[in-house]
């Protein structure tokens, strides 16, 4: 998850942090200059930061290459112990089974330890799915407010190979009989703070940016998000990319979800089963 560009005081704050922390512990893998992996709040095991070195260090020169091969600006990896250990203003910004966040604009990841651990994260997938954020929010600077949450959203499950809060497509497919999927618009800019609304718009986010990365392809998406700025917003310019208007795209996805992601039959095969039982 990220948060879009969060308050100063948050921003002071966390510089305090990365002021104050030591800096990050040794790893047999090179890690970029740009790069910062600190403790931050809370008590860090030095297992804890050397995994989450290691997963920076690995997944980032993989990542770094999805966004063609981008010229890394400074960006810090603050890893937390415990959820409670955090300052208020960054609790308050961790959706609850959330494991961490970034902040935009400010290259800023808040990782915390305690919840990857409760929620049976995979730190892996954790981390990737974080480093996506920044590298997409640089990708696209200075226009990075024009993109999308549901893109952000989609696009850091999709390349992390790992959906966040359990998001599955099977919890759509009665949304959309029911016709209560969100709308795109509604999770331009926020998504839902409520548990089952929140892993739907997950759920919605990945399996709509994966149908269009099927179909049109990543490197046309990365052109759409590049060219949205305050004169064309991101829906315009996929459709400009795409030749389909909104509506049709739209359309596309509902039918690959109810009839060819599979989603239907593994809702079915569960009720079914859970007749039997």
């Amino acid at each position: 998850m990220f948060l879009p560009r969060i308050s100063p005081t948050t921003w002071i704050l966390a510089l305090t942090l990365a002021s104050c922390g030591p800096g990050p512990a040794p790893t047999a893998t090179a890690m970029p200059v740009a790069v910062r992996v600190v403790p931050a709040t809370g008590d860090v095991p030095e297992t804890a930061l050397a995994r989450i070195e290691a997963e920076v260090a690995a997944s980032l020169p993989v990542l770094q290459g999805t966004f063609d091969d981008l010229d890394l600006q400074p960006f810090v990896v603050f890893v937390h112990g415990a959820r409670e250990s955090m300052p208020e203003a960054l609790q308050a910004a961790l959706h609850e089974d959330s494991p961490g966040f970034a902040i935009l604009g400010r290259h800023q990841i808040h990782l915390v330890w305690g919840e990857i651990r409760r929620t049976g994260a995979d730190p892996r997938g954790v981390v990737a799915h974080e480093l996506v954020h920044e590298l997409l929010d640089q990708y696209v600077a200075p226009d990075g407010s024009h993109v999308p949450r549901w893109f952000h959203e989609g696009l850091a499950q999709l390349l992390a190979g790992d959906t966040y809060l359990g998001a599955r497509e099977e919890d759509l497919v009665w949304r959309v009989g029911a016709r209560r999927l969100a709308s795109f618009g509604s999770l331009r800019d926020e998504f839902p703070r409520e548990s089952s609304a929140l892993r739907a718009a997950y759920a919605q986010s990945y399996s709509y940016v994966a149908w269009l990365e099927r179909r049109y392809g990543l490197p046309l998406l990365l052109r759409v998000a590049r060219s949205a700025d305050e004169l064309t917003s991101f829906e315009r310019a996929l459709v400009a990319r795409t030749g389909r208007t909104t509506l049709e795209l739209e359309d596309g996805w509902r039918e690959h979800l109810l009839h060819g992601s599979g989603a239907t039959w593994r809702v079915l095969s569960e009720q079914w089963f859970g007749l039997l039982m």
